[in-house]
């Protein structure tokens, strides 16, 4: 009788066993089709939409990025270009990183999301790539040239540089409030 109830409880534990087992595939195997959207099937509108780049200078970019970087160690690694479109969904958005890594094209963890970012901004900061395209007046006359273009361009005058930003809205000042002058508010940026 002692054998009959030792090779029951042997038996529901190799079933419960193979259950765990089941679960664990099935869940490697939605992780694998979830990282399967190829980012570059999306049409070329939405591509930039997403990413604010073009396809074709997103892969120009992982080409010159390439050699700062790590290449995946495993099968299961991240590719420099998915890195690189991870960390520019998170640029293009300004998300939080759980959501960039929820995105239909990266399929990662927030931790992963971090390293990518982490990982690209260092490659677009080694000298070879910044030099190449980060450019600031070093003479006089580059800076009046500057200064002349976007006076000419944008009607702005005194401008040698710009940084992007982010409109916020916000409820107009009266026109007659004294400390914050409906001025300070005018956008300038167009």
């Amino acid at each position: 009788m002692a054998f009959d109830d030792d090779f029951e409880i042997y038996n529901i534990m190799q079933i419960n066993e193979l259950e765990i087992q089941n679960e664990i595939n099935i869940t490697n195997e939605v992780r694998r089709v979830m990282k399967q959207e190829d980012p570059f099937a999306l049409s070329e509108q939405q591509f930039i939409g997403t990413y604010r780049l073009s396809k074709v200078l997103v892969q120009k970019l992982t080409d010159e990025l390439s050699p700062f970087m790590s290449s995946p160690s495993t099968i299961a690694g991240l590719s420099i270009q998915r890195k690189l479109l991870t960390a520019l969904r998170f640029f293009a958005s300004g998300s939080y990183q759980q959501d960039i890594g929820e995105h239909r094209g990266a399929t990662v963890s927030q931790a992963s999301v971090s390293r990518c970012i982490t990982e690209v901004a260092n490659a677009l900061n080694v000298p070879e790539i910044l030099n190449k395209y980060k450019h600031f007046p070093s003479t006089i006359d580059e800076l009046k040239e500057v200064r002349l273009g976007f006076y000419e361009k944008f009607g702005i005058p005194g401008v040698v540089g710009v940084i992007d930003g982010t409109h916020i809205a916000i409820v107009p000042p009266k026109s007659d409030e004294p400390i914050y002058p409906e001025h300070v508010y005018i956008n300038r940026k167009g």
